[in-house]
Formats: C-alpha cells, sequence, structure tokens
C-alpha cells in the first residue's frame, strides 16, 4: 500500500534500528578483535571461541527490546480517534475498506438543514456530519490489496454502458446500522430509485467474483447527513416530523440544485484512493 497513510503503529522500523545502534555502539568490540590477514577465519582456534563467546554473552539487552510491548505492525483500534465509531470488522495488514458511491459535493442548503437538525435534537444526543456526503452503493466490504486492480477492472467494464440519471431528494428519515452502533439523519430519494436498482446489481456482480457481500437485498436508498454514536432511533423519530415541516419550506426557499443530484459518474473509495467511473 505504497499510498497509504499508516497510523496507530508504534515503534516503526527505523526508531528501532537507531535504539538497537545506540545500545550497542559502545560494547566491548574492536577492531583488534577481529582476525588479522594471516589468519584463516574457517579455521578458529578453540580458545578463540570461547573468548568470542564470554564476550556475546555479556552484551546487555537493548532498552528498546525490554520496553517494547507490541510488535512493530501492531494495529490499536481507539474509537477517539475515530469520532467514537466502532469497527465492525478487525483491522489486518493488507486488508482495504472499500465501498463505492454517488457522491454529492456540499451546498448551503444542506448546511442550513444540518444546522435546523441539530437545534431540534435533543441535548443528550451529540450528533456530526457526515466527513462525505453520498448515496451507497454497496456495503462497507474488505479488499484484499492484491485484488484492487482486478476489482477496479471488473466495475469498470461493467459500468461503462450505465446511463447518467438525476435523483431527487424527498423527506427526512433515521436510519440505524446493521450493528445499531450507530444512528443516521438521511433524505431519502423521490426519484431515480429504478436506475439506483440496477446500478447495485452490477455492484453485486463484481462483489460475487470476489466472493464478497452483496448490499441490501431491499435496499432504502437515501443520503446520510449526520449521525451520532448508538441506537437512537426512537428518540430521533420523535422529533423528526417536526424537523421536515422545516425541511419543506427550504426546499421552496432553496434552488433545487441543492435537493437533488445529477448522477454522471459513480466513486470507489478502498483505503485512501480514489477511482471515478463515468456514465454514458
Amino acid at each position: 500500500m505504497s499510498s497509504s497513510t499508516r497510523v496507530g503503529y508504534q515503534n516503526g522500523p527505523n526508531k528501532g534500528a537507531l535504539s538497537l545502534l545506540t545500545c550497542y555502539g559502545d560494547g566491548d568490540s574492536s577492531d583488534d578483535d577481529v582476525p588479522g590477514p594471516r589468519v584463516s577465519t574457517k579455521r578458529t582456534h578453540k580458545g578463540d571461541e570461547d573468548i568470542c563467546n564470554k564476550r556475546l554473552s555479556k552484551l546487555p539487552v537493548p532498552d528498546v527490546l525490554k520496553n517494547n510491548k507490541t510488535t512493530p505492525d501492531e494495529y490499536i483500534s481507539d474509537p477517539s480517534q475515530h469520532g467514537g465509531r466502532i469497527r465492525t470488522f478487525a483491522h489486518e495488514r493488507g486488508n482495504w475498506a472499500t465501498y463505492v458511491f454517488i457522491p454529492f459535493k456540499e451546498c448551503e442548503g444542506i448546511m442550513e438543514l444540518l444546522s435546523v437538525i441539530k437545534d431540534a435534537i435533543p441535548s443528550n444526543i451529540e450528533v456530526k456530519q457526515i466527513d462525505e456526503f453520498h448515496i451507497s452503493l454497496t456495503k462497507t466490504v474488505i479488499l484484499k490489496h492484491h485484488w484492487i486492480d482486478s476489482f477496479i477492472d471488473s466495475l469498470r467494464k461493467k459500468t461503462f454502458q450505465s446511463k447518467k440519471f438525476m435523483i431527487l431528494f424527498n423527506d427526512l428519515k433515521i436510519y440505524c446500522n446493521e450493528e445499531r452502533t450507530r444512528t443516521f439523519i438521511g433524505m431519502s430519494i423521490k426519484t431515480g430509485h429504478d436506475s439506483l436498482v440496477k446500478l447495485v446489481e452490477i455492484m453485486n456482480e463484481c462483489l460475487g467474483d470476489f466472493n464478497l457481500p452483496h448490499f441490501y437485498e431491499d435496499p432504502s436508498f437515501h443520503m446520510s447527513i449526520c449521525w451520532c454514536v448508538g441506537d437512537y432511533e426512537e428518540e430521533l423519530n420523535s422529533i423528526i416530523s417536526q424537523v421536515n415541516h422545516r425541511f419543506h419550506e427550504m426546499m421552496d426557499f432553496y434552488s433545487q440544485d441543492n435537493w437533488y443530484i445529477y448522477v454522471s459518474f459513480l466513486t470507489c473509495k478502498t483505503g485512501n484512493k480514489y477511482f471515478k467511473f463515468h456514465l454514458t
């Protein structure tokens, strides 16, 4: 993963190597201990071997090894570094979290709607803005590093004849992830459902080629705006009608381009890499 940024690793190889050099730099060995040019290095006298073994046995254990309680490639998952989100699968080196989606560019109307939502939510629930607004076409799956090129090629070949289309947003709804560890507020869609279903079928074909899980059987397409840690579906459903009333007023106030997506390309994110697939 040459282009990915590695985080959560401790005691990297450079630091460990320097520490080892520091610990052994002042040892008992010197150039005088090396046999001279007239001495055969293939046959060393037994006495010389004993001296060498004694010197080796006296070498102290480097501090870097004494204090190293984690292996160099060990990953320590810290939810605080991810806004409290909990991993649904263990991190393993060489595994890349991957999903395909339709991106939506941040706009004035959405940001104002986010402000309205935050004002209406009970103070005991901390909501956070979604990092990248989008409509998902796959679940987040684990892709082996050596599969990436083949997977991207498969997506490109199977989507190049897909047509561009329009998605109009509708009401706000509450959603929970499968593990019920996070709750989302998102905009449901009014148009574009059939085109999205066709794209999901294509995605499922590509996923099946790599024995990866398919998308939900009866997907509820939406674009999440904000989320919170935990299962707050019941609490948020109690205030969603009043937020929707404000939302409908805003749809009349802001221009229509705040509330639709013209889908001309798809995006696949794998690790920290992005791939774009243009539609016809």
